[in-house]
């Protein structure tokens, strides 16, 4: 008897200090300081095109880091510091969600059900980032890309917005 509550006892120390340990862990500067990470798009060169292809970005307190999904485009990863950046460009592009000849068709077929469908634009939101001598272009999801901005900034980086008109104005 006196065997088992002894035991029992002893169990209850010991996740007891399980308890306040993993509590100070999650509260420790080590838990803040954690990589967060965005699913993002890469633009790397292969031949004489541009491919766009899945990518992680990893976000740290001092750097940030781009690298490639696919292990053919491993050496198109880019590591920069914060402190290094010279521009940090956003911006987005509109474009129909169906083509010409892709919308004739479809209204063809399917009649006046389709003709809201014709009208809207899917919005591509891109980012651009340069140091002296090098630079990442990535595009940013639908979810994520107010967060991606906003994660910049907060690390001391002017993230400059490129919209139509200053892009007609020359700015």
């Amino acid at each position: 008897m006196f065997t088992i509550a002894v035991r029992y006892s002893s169990v209850r120390k010991c996740v007891a200090m399980a308890a306040v340990v993993s509590v100070f862990m999650v509260a420790s500067a080590f838990a803040r300081t954690a990589v967060k990470q965005y699913e993002v798009e890469l633009v790397v060169t292969e031949g004489k095109k541009s491919v766009e292809t899945d990518a992680v970005l990893s976000i740290t307190e001092t750097s940030f880091k781009v690298e490639p999904d696919k292990k053919s485009f491993k050496s198109s990863a880019r590591e920069f510091a914060y402190t290094n950046l010279k521009t940090a460009d956003y911006s987005f592009s509109k474009k129909p969600m169906l083509s010409g000849g892709g919308a004739v068709a479809t209204a063809i077929l399917l009649g006046v059900f389709v003709v809201p469908f014709l009208f809207m634009k899917k919005k591509n939101h891109w980012m651009s980032l340069q140091t002296e001598k090098e630079f990442v272009v990535i595009k940013l999801g639908d979810r994520n890309h107010r967060q991606i901005v906003a994660e910049f900034e907060t690390h001391g980086v002017k993230v400059n917005t490129v919209n139509e008109e200053s892009k007609k104005k020359g700015e």
